[in-house]
């Protein structure tokens, strides 16, 4: 069924999942997709934004791979390239110029990055960034905050989305494993706080910042909402971790080149001492790296740190990198300006819709990446105020905006892309609408 031609079926998406069932546990295999509505959707093609799937839908694309495709589906000069590697050779575990030229992108775009070590994910950064913090600092905890995601290994994967409870030295908050199998001390050297609280942040950090290796948080809280840091907050994380001599590590695997050239560091002003980034980095090839100071990084180079894998640096995910960056590098600002202007048009747009409609909801976050709550709250500053929304509303919705062809993320985020056009972005404006006439309907 083509775009216009009505409300959207996705029968045959329905029975490949419960076949796949079979022979994939829970019929998917990332967790994240079982949050897709009404069941997850089975894809044939990509094409700037959209995706086809298996009943034949051309859905307009919001989740752009959960962020990756910030230059749409299939952008045909990155194709180009990675077939031009494919050619050549694909995997040679060694080391080959490709790897350079990223890295030295890398470096001049983000303002963090003296020197960029490749792996494949953003969990896999995560945990090559805290191992440099603790060699550096000679130190074992780690502070994260509440709502932030920086993975899914066991050393991290806490107080994602569950509420807390206040710690039991009355600093911080327990940590709360998000999974099952998680070992029993794996949350011993880990220390939780509330976000977007720098007096909260000082307090702990007086009392523990000598034992503290690394803060480490998502600039922009964008896997909990997205929630832009108050003003000065940043500032004061900076200025708190030098006072005790901690790292400061900013997971950028989902604002790197999305919040702008230099990241959400070079959108804001803050610079860290280690990045960790992927997603938009290679247009959907699997890349990560973990970037920073050279006097920190210098130990993985002597092999004090170890730092390894199979497909680091691969030379079809640094093709693809290369070009990517290229591209974005060669834009600049003025490429940025333009993709955020449609995003703002997209904001507005949503707001305008949601407003003649008096629904409760609301549309916060940056124009190349915001979330869609449901909430009487004119605006959401912390994890604690996400957890307020109506979430269960908001996954009822799910289905209704999918049936007019529009998908976004089962965590209500919105990825816009370049290939998001004016005219993709008023037709999105306008589906939306239809869909949320027939939930209020419904409801």
């Amino acid at each position: 069924m083509q775009a216009g031609a009505g409300k959207f079926g996705f029968e045959r998406s329905r029975l490949l999942h419960e076949a796949s069932k079979k022979v994939i546990p829970g019929g998917v295999n990332s967790n994240i997709r079982l949050g897709e509505r009404p069941h997850p959707i089975f894809f044939e093609s990509g094409e700037g934004p959209y995706l086809y799937d298996v009943d034949g839908n051309r859905l307009i694309d919001y989740v752009m791979g959960q962020g990756p495709m910030l230059l749409g589906h299939r952008p045909g000069f990155v194709v180009e390239a990675v077939e031009a590697q494919l050619a050549k050779g694909i995997l040679y575990g060694a080391q080959h110029e490709l790897e350079v030229e990223a890295a030295r992108l890398v470096t001049r775009m983000v303002p963090s990055a003296e020197a960029v070590r490749f792996n494949m994910t953003g969990t896999e950064a995560v945990q090559a960034a805290l191992r440099i913090a603790r060699a550096a600092a000679g130190r074992d905890l780690v502070l994260k905050f509440e709502g932030h995601y920086h993975g899914w290994a066991d050393s991290m994967l806490f107080n994602t989305g569950s509420p807390s409870e206040p710690g039991s030295d009355g600093l911080g908050v327990a940590p709360v494993p998000e999974s099952s199998g998680i070992a029993s001390g794996a949350g011993a050297p880990l220390i939780v706080a509330p976000w977007n609280d720098a007096e909260a942040l000082a307090r702990i950090l007086s009392d523990r910042g000598g034992s503290i290796a690394a803060v480490i948080m998502e600039p922009v809280m964008a896997n909990s909402g997205v929630v832009e840091p108050v003003d000065g907050y940043l500032e004061a994380v900076r200025r708190l971790c030098d006072d005790h001599g901690i790292v400061l590590i900013f997971d950028e695997v989902i604002t790197g080149f999305r919040a702008g050239l230099g990241g959400a560091q070079g959108r804001y002003g803050v610079t860290p001492d280690l990045t960790t980034m992927g997603k938009a980095m290679a247009s959907g090839f699997p890349v990560g790296c973990v970037a920073g100071r050279r006097d920190l990084m210098e130990d993985i180079g002597t092999g004090a740190i170890t730092h390894a894998g199979t497909f680091n640096a691969s030379p079809i995910s640094m093709a693809a990198a290369r070009v990517t960056l290229e591209h974005l590098y060669a834009g600049g600002e003025e490429w940025y300006a333009r993709l955020e202007n449609r995003g703002r048009r997209l904001m507005r747009g949503l707001r305008e819709v949601i407003s003649g409609r008096g629904v409760p909801c609301l549309v916060q976050g940056l124009p190349t990446i915001f979330n869609l709550m449901f909430t009487d709250r004119r605006e959401v500053r912390s994890h604690r105020d996400v957890l307020t929304t109506d979430r269960a509303m908001r996954t009822a919705f799910l289905p209704f905006l999918m049936e007019d062809g529009v998908r976004i993320s089962g965590l209500g985020n919105l990825f816009l892309s370049d290939a998001h056009t004016e005219a993709v972005i008023d037709e999105t404006v306008e589906r939306f609408d239809s869909a949320l006439r027939t939930f209020g309907s419904a409801s």
